[in-house]
């Protein structure tokens, strides 16, 4: 049995003033989001991981260091994937949410993702979003029982996992987004079928 535990990384500078946080988007984490993650890595400190998975993003790197700082059983050592990138919002990234409301296109992006096209402003679909994340998931070895810690974003992590629990595209984020530093934990025998244990677990 594999279990893949899923965090989205913690409070970084353009969520707090409700910006988009796309793969151009580079800070790292405030004050606040080293805290979340350094009370999930209390609440993880017991849990070996074999391997640690991160997005290249410094809010990534930072939430899953922070994490294993707390951890005497695993490693320190970071697997940073590209493919665990936050999707790419093109000229949308860094701007405010607030002053595209009302545009098709967030509209899309929050209640339509089948119907998302991100074309307008050089933005990644979907589409391209699972494509990646999919091949990150089919990469992992599933031979052994093994825990994966994985970190990464909230719209690339709510996608990935809904698509993984068999969602279809249409209703992928009916459930909202993943929270910041929230943890999500995904089982496995065969890398093929997921079965949810944990789901936007934040109380810890």
């Amino acid at each position: 049995m594999t279990k893949l535990y899923f965090v989205r990384h913690g409070l970084t500078a353009n969520n707090a003033k409700h910006a988009f946080n796309g793969s151009y988007s580079d800070h790292g984490l405030l004050p606040e989001g080293q805290q979340q993650a350094s009370e999930l890595g209390k609440f993880l400190q017991e849990t070996h991981f074999e391997k640690t998975y991160v997005s290249p993003q410094k809010r990534a790197i930072e939430t899953a260091q922070f994490i294993l700082k707390e951890n005497q059983l695993s490693s320190k050592e970071l697997v940073t994937d590209t493919r665990l990138k936050e999707i790419n919002f093109g000229q949308w990234d860094g701007v405010s949410i607030d002053s595209k409301e009302g545009h098709p296109q967030l509209h899309n992006l929050r209640h339509y993702p089948e119907q998302y096209d991100p074309s307008e402003f050089a933005g990644e679909s979907y589409h391209k979003l699972i494509q990646r994340g999919i091949s990150f998931i089919q990469q992992l070895d599933y031979t052994a029982n093994t825990n994966y810690l994985i970190v990464s974003h909230g719209v690339t992590l709510t996608t990935l996992l809904q698509v993984l629990k068999g969602k279809e595209l249409a209703k992928i984020r009916e459930d909202g987004l993943l929270a910041n530093t929230s943890l999500s934990v995904l089982e496995t025998t065969d890398g093929q079928q997921f079965q949810e244990k944990l789901w936007n677990y934040i109380t810890y």
